[in-house]
């Protein structure tokens, strides 16, 4: 277990933990039951309990944080060292908790807060972030290619990562139906980058 980053995982788990603080410092201004799920329309259809919410997400935020990090070492032991990659990575459900909590707790107070676009948002920068970084990879994970065809396939996935990254950015701007369609383009996003690295692998 010495190719695991305790450092990183302490660090960024530690900040997957810092809404705590908020809730705690909200804590006799925030009601009973709070919202933590919000329709396509902006409006709360799953509730929870204040404790759970102000201990208990940033918690589980912090375990998956833990296997991200647990994940993303041992490929990085068997198949190189990223490091910028690494940042990027590592990074994302740290982020994530602290906006997203953010935005809960907000919304309980009465902040105006639209969830749907804060989340599109979110997800159109991830995605565009990590689409910027793949082609500078050259392996593929589980795939004992060679150098240049994994690089090929990193670059066209790159490619279609910031067009979906691109796609979730304009939907901020249009109906939530269009939200709708951008998270139904995932699939043929996914099916897509297969078909086209089991052809780049298979080829000659």
């Amino acid at each position: 277990m010495k190719f695991i980053k305790w450092k990183s995982f302490i660090v960024t788990s530690f900040v997957c933990l810092l809404p705590i603080l908020l809730g705690v410092a909200l804590w006799e201004n925030l009601p009973d039951t709070m919202a933590i799920h919000f329709n396509i329309n902006n409006e709360p259809d799953n509730f929870a309990s204040k404790s759970f919410v102000v201990f208990g997400l940033p918690f589980l935020m912090a375990v998956l944080q833990f296997f991200s990090c647990f994940v993303y070492d041992i490929n990085a032991h068997k198949h190189g060292e990223r490091p910028k990659f690494e940042k990027v990575t590592k990074w994302i459900i740290p982020v994530m908790s602290i906006v997203l909590q953010t935005i809960t707790i907000g919304f309980s107070l009465g902040w105006i807060v639209d969830i749907r676009r804060v989340v599109a948002l979110l997800v159109g920068c991830i995605l565009i972030v990590i689409g910027n970084y793949l082609p500078k990879l050259d392996y593929v994970k589980n795939y004992d290619i060679d150098t240049q065809k994994a690089r090929k396939i990193n670059r066209f996935i790159g490619f279609e990562t910031v067009i979906m990254g691109i796609l979730f950015l304009i939907s901020i701007f249009l109906p939530p139906a269009f939200a709708i369609i951008a998270l139904i383009l995932l699939i043929p996003y996914i099916i897509i980058s297969v078909i086209y690295s089991i052809k780049i692998i298979r080829t000659k």
